[in-house]
């Protein structure tokens, strides 16, 4: 098993993106749920090496999706994206991803999937550790913000973001989830500079009224900023979906995203208004829902120039 040292994204004490205790109370949701916090969406194994092989191997565990997707930079270019269907039988795979002409010292990130649950049996690359940004990013949301349903885990908003950013951090999406302030953890062992937090169509979706929505949201935003009172949180309502003429209890979609506003401000968090980041157009998106790739990359390049709007 590949040392946590190499892997970024992930908290060393659990090999994960989330602490016990919230793999706890995420287990009361199921099998379901359960498989997508086991997912390492924006997690990558970083290491400077002189190596003139790369090859993985990986146990296929729970699946979120059937497919899988690798992405391999080196010396911050990606020279590598593999994609890959999952055959019912596939347990283990060997990845042969990259030969290089000669020993040379790279840099060597290795993008893990972001919809599937996997565990690094080994990696061929060995090294030292890359040097970590200094400044930290947390990244809070739903199956969106756990990059589904794009294969390239490269291209998810939140790597785009941090990249741009040039920012450590951690991806906390969860496919299906909504404003749950139990779901955080006052001994989260990562103080991050910025927050963003972006659900409420989940909770718009299971018919949730209007009050219930903003009592879930305001109780969500209050106890995280009361556990990371250094962070600038960013609260980025819905993106576009093509459900925009449908109502729930809770209203319209534009309905939810002045209900979460108000919320945000009422909390004194910054709002982001998702109908920017994305084009509303189901070009950009796999489902009319989920961004494609091109989607991601639009997300993410536009929320860290609104971030970087804000730092000045």
């Amino acid at each position: 098993m590949i040392s946590a040292k190499f892997i970024s994204g992930t908290l060393p004490s659990t090999n994960s993106r989330f602490t016990e205790r919230q793999l706890d109370h995420y287990r009361t949701y199921g099998q379901a749920t359960m498989i997508r916090t086991g997912c390492l969406s924006g997690a990558f194994i970083g290491v400077k090496s002189s190596t003139k092989t790369v090859e993985i191997e990986l146990e296929i565990k729970g699946r979120a999706r059937n497919y899988l997707g690798l992405d391999v930079e080196v010396d911050n270019v990606v020279i590598k994206s593999l994609r890959m269907d999952l055959l019912p039988e596939m347990k283990k795979v060997t990845l042969h991803l990259v030969e290089f002409p000669d020993e040379k010292e790279r840099l060597i990130k290795v993008y893990l999937p972001v919809s599937v649950e996997v565990d690094i049996f080994s990696f061929s690359a060995d090294g030292k550790p890359l040097k970590r940004p200094e400044k930290r990013l947390l990244f809070l949301g739903d199956s969106i913000t756990q990059g589904m349903d794009a294969v390239s885990p490269v291209c998810t908003y939140p790597v785009i973001c941090a990249k741009i950013l040039n920012m450590d951090f951690i991806n906390q999406g969860v496919g299906g989830y909504v404003f749950d302030s139990e779901s955080l953890d006052e001994n989260f062992p990562f103080e991050p500079d910025i927050i963003t937090v972006a659900y409420g169509v989940n909770d718009w979706n299971k018919d949730k009224s209007d009050w219930e929505i903003n009592q879930a949201a305001s109780t969500y935003l209050e106890k995280l900023k009361a556990i990371f009172k250094k962070a600038k949180v960013f609260v980025i309502t819905p993106i576009w979906t093509d459900k925009e003429d449908q109502k729930k209890a809770a209203g319209t979609l534009q309905d939810l995203r002045k209900n979460i506003e108000d919320a945000a401000k009422k909390t004194g968090c910054y709002v982001i208004n998702g109908l920017s980041l994305v084009p509303n157009n189901n070009f950009y998106f796999v489902d009319g829902i989920h961004p494609n790739e091109t989607g991601h990359l639009m997300y993410g390049t536009n929320l860290a120039c609104i971030i970087q709007g804000q730092l000045k």
